[in-house]
């Protein structure tokens, strides 16, 4: 099956950043800043609020249906098909992997009545899971623990168990792989307001926070260096593109003209709700593959 370059360009970009996080790497460079990164948000903590949440989509989905999602959704099924000639006759077949496990055949997404991702799953072209994600959260829709279990490369298993104070904030995230504790975080506040953090790691200080100080030291390993990776494909090959959207302010169609004479077409189909559910593929006039979204709502 064909793929425009310029969207095979954006695929492996998203692709491969999901595909990090379903690796988790245990790269300390990284560790380090996100671990900075998470504190000043932390810092930055406001007063909690009882509300709803924007519904969470993992970034491997987000890429096929960019839209915010509408109404009391209690699950969403993906399921990806190619497009085949067989005799004079355009058919779905069970959909090819392109890009290896930064891609998916098939997916389920299920949201608690407050709108929290609470399970997503994973299935290849025989309905077996590949990989499964649990979260539960609790009243303050903080989340609470969150499970990994990846099938689809090496098996592995990793977990994240978080605790809160009486005001909401975080005091700990406890990092397990493979059912042992790899990595703590702890966080301390005056008033609400973080004043230290320090992450241990296999039991041992390696980095902490101060805020009083106004910057981070490590007593382990050295802050990392910023790299910079050339994108291998160049800039878009896209010429020109056209959108048409429908009488509810939903885009329907999308049209693109790629160097070397590529044309791209992407129709869109919507349920009563306003969300999408169809998105269909077209390649010079000719279908190459289809995403379908099946969604239920709450009552």
């Amino acid at each position: 099956m064909n793929q425009s370059h310029s969207c095979a360009k954006v695929r492996r970009t998203c692709f491969l950043s999901t595909c990090l996080c379903y690796q988790f790497s245990f790269c300390l460079s990284i560790s380090f800043f996100v671990f900075i990164a998470l504190l000043c948000a932390c810092r930055d903590n406001k007063e909690i609020k009882n509300i709803k949440k924007t519904y969470h989509i993992p970034s491997i989905i987000e890429y096929d249906f960019p839209d915010t999602l509408k109404g009391n959704i209690k699950s969403i099924h993906i399921m990806k098909y190619d497009i085949e000639e067989i005799n004079g006759k355009y058919v779905k077949v069970p959909y090819e992997k392109r890009y290896d496990v930064a891609d998916y055949n098939n997916a389920t997404i299920q949201f608690d009545k407050r709108g929290n991702d609470i399970y997503y799953y994973e299935y290849d072209s025989i309905r077996d899971i590949t990989i499964k994600i649990e979260k539960t959260f609790n009243e303050r829709d903080s989340l609470l623990t969150e499970s990994h279990s990846d099938n689809e490369l090496k098996p592995r298993t990793y977990r994240i168990v978080n605790t809160y104070n009486t005001d909401g904030f975080k005091i700990e995230e406890l990092f397990y792989d493979q059912d042992s504790l790899y990595e703590k975080k702890v966080y301390e506040y005056n008033k609400n307001k973080l004043t230290k953090a320090v992450l241990y790691r296999k039991g041992k200080e390696i980095a902490h926070y101060s805020y009083d100080k106004e910057m981070a030291t490590s007593s382990t390993e050295s802050k990392p260096k910023d790299k910079v990776t050339a994108d291998p494909y160049g800039e878009s090959d896209e010429i020109n593109h056209k959108e048409i959207y429908d009488s509810q302010g939903n885009l329907s169609q999308y049209k693109a003209t790629y160097k070397g004479g590529l044309e791209e077409e992407r129709c869109f189909y919507y349920d009563m709700k306003g969300n999408c559910i169809r998105k269909e593929y077209f390649e010079n006039g000719k279908p190459t593959y289809v995403i379908e979204r099946r969604i239920t709502y709450y009552q």
